[in-house]
C-alpha cells in the first residue's frame, strides 16, 4: 500500500509546523460552528451509526436535486474508489497520469487490468476499458476539462464508465462540475469529497453520484456502518447549513496566484500554470526530497515531494496556497535555500 500522499506530518514526530503546504484542503481550517456542533454529538458514539447513512443520503440527494437512489455515502473519496474497483473486480481500467495514486492502488487490489495514459490526452484517446478514472481538476497539476468535454468522451465511449473525481471542483476558479451530466449520461459516475472543502480530512467523508442501477451495484459491495457517527453528524450539519458553511474562495484564489508568481520569479523554480489553489513546481535540479527535508528541518514548513506520482520525478514538488503570511514564510525559505 502506498502512503506517499501529502500531509505526512505523522512522519515528523516532535516538529511543530509553522505551515503545511502539502495538503490540498481549505486553508483556513474547519468552521467553528461545525466543530462546536460535533462536540455536542460526542454521546452518539455509544450507538451504532445508520448502516447506509440514510439521513445524510437524503440531504445530499436534496442538495443535488436527485433521488436517494442516485447517492451513496462513503468513508472518504478513497473508499469510493476501492468500492468501485471491487464492484468491477477483474475487469479493465484506464488510469490517467500523473494523478492520485489510490486509483491505481484500488485497481491493483482488485485485479483490474490497467492501461495508463497521460491526463491531457483524454480527448484524443480511444477508450476500450470498462472503467476510466479522471481527476477533474487533476491532482497534482490542476489540469482540467470542461463539462462539455467530459460529456463528449462519455457519448463517444458508451461502453466505458467514467469515474470523475470531483474532490477539487471548488478549488479552481473555473466552473467544471459534471453533476448536470448525470441525467444525460448513464456511464458517468461522480465521486465527491467533503473533507477537502470543509477541512475535515480526519473524519473521512465523501459520496458517489450516479444512475440508480450502478449505485445499486455499489450498494451490494458496500459494507454496513461504513461511516462513523461523528462523520455522519458532520455531513448532516454541513448540508443543513451548506450556504452558511461554504468557504469563501475569492481571496484564496488571488493569494494562490500571488504565490505562484513569486515562486516563478525565483531562479530554478518553474510553476506549472493552473487555475487551482494548488500547483506543481518544477525544480531546475532534481532535488525535491532535499528541498522538502530542508524546509521541514530548518523552517518547519511542509511541502509535497511529488516525485512518487507516476510519470513525475525528483524535479517536482506540489504546493497548496495558504494565507499570505504563511506564503511569505515559504517564499523567504525558498530564497534562503537557493542562496
Amino acid at each position: 500500500m502506498d502512503y506517499g500522499h501529502g500531509d505526512d506530518q505523522y512522519k515528523f514526530n516532535g516538529i511543530t509546523f509553522k505551515a503545511n503546504f502539502s495538503s490540498n484542503v481549505y486553508n483556513l481550517g474547519a468552521n467553528n460552528q461545525l466543530k462546536q456542533y460535533l462536540k455536542e454529538q460526542l454521546d452518539t458514539i455509544e450507538s451504532y451509526p445508520a448502516p447506509s447513512s440514510e439521513i445524510l443520503t437524503e440531504l445530499i440527494a436534496k442538495h443535488h436535486a436527485m433521488a436517494t437512489q442516485n447517492c451513496l455515502v462513503t468513508n472518504g473519496a478513497t473508499e469510493a474508489f476501492y468500492l468501485i474497483a471491487n464492484t468491477f473486480h477483474g475487469s479493465s481500467v484506464t488510469i490517467c497520469t500523473p494523478s492520485f495514486s489510490e486509483y491505481e492502488q484500488a485497481c491493483m487490489a482488485n485485479n483490474l487490468q490497467i492501461e495508463f495514459i497521460h491526463r491531457k490526452s483524454i480527448l484524443q484517446h480511444q477508450f476500450t476499458t470498462q472503467l476510466a478514472f479522471i481527476c477533474n481538476p487533476n491532482n497534482p497539476d490542476g489540469y482540467e476539462n470542461t463539462s462539455d468535454e467530459i460529456a463528449t468522451i462519455a457519448a463517444k465511449h458508451p461502453n466505458t464508465y467514467f469515474i470523475i473525481d470531483e474532490a477539487y471542483t471548488d478549488f479552481t476558479s473555473s466552473t467544471i462540475s459534471c453533476v448536470e451530466l448525470l441525467l444525460k449520461h448513464s456511464n458517468i459516475i461522480l465521486v465527491k469529497s467533503l473533507t477537502k472543502l470543509f477541512c475535515i480530512p480526519g473524519l473521512r467523508l465523501g459520496y458517489i453520484l450516479g444512475n440508480s442501477a450502478i449505485i445499486s451495484k455499489f450498494m451490494q459491495h458496500k459494507m454496513p456502518w461504513n461511516v462513523n457517527s461523528i462523520a455522519l453528524h458532520a455531513g448532516e450539519f454541513i448540508f443543513q447549513n451548506y450556504i452558511d458553511l461554504l468557504p469563501d474562495f475569492k481571496n484564496y484564489f488571488s493569494d494562490a496566484i500571488a504565490l505562484q508568481n513569486e515562486i516563478n520569479a525565483l531562479d530554478g523554480f518553474e510553476v506549472i500554470p493552473t487555475n487551482t489553489s494548488y500547483f506543481l513546481v518544477r525544480l531546475s535540479q532534481p532535488k525535491a526530497s532535499e528541498l522538502k527535508s530542508y524546509l521541514v528541518q530548518t523552517h518547519q514548513l511542509l511541502i509535497r515531494d511529488a516525485s512518487n506520482f507516476r510519470t513525475l520525478d525528483e524535479h517536482y514538488i506540489r504546493i497548496a496556497s495558504q494565507t499570505p503570511q504563511k506564503n511569505n514564510l515559504l517564499i523567504k525559505a525558498l530564497r534562503e535555500w537557493k542562496n
